[in-house]
């Protein structure tokens, strides 16, 4: 796993495609911009059991 220290407005690119944005940190919050292809799945963790009942039940 890699580590990177972000400041607000920073962003990190991931290939040519994907990149995330730092929009806001508030005491242990941080909101991200994500901008990708949209043929991704991009699923917040907590959410990935849900899709994956989804999934099976289709």
């Amino acid at each position: 796993m890699l580590f990177l220290d972000r400041r607000k407005n920073q962003r990190i690119r991931i290939g040519d495609q994907i990149e995330i944005k730092v929009h806001f940190i508030k005491q242990g919050y941080v909101r991200l911009g994500i901008t990708a292809p949209r043929h991704l799945h991009i699923v917040r963790d907590e959410l990935e059991p849900l899709t994956e009942q989804q999934r099976k039940a289709a």
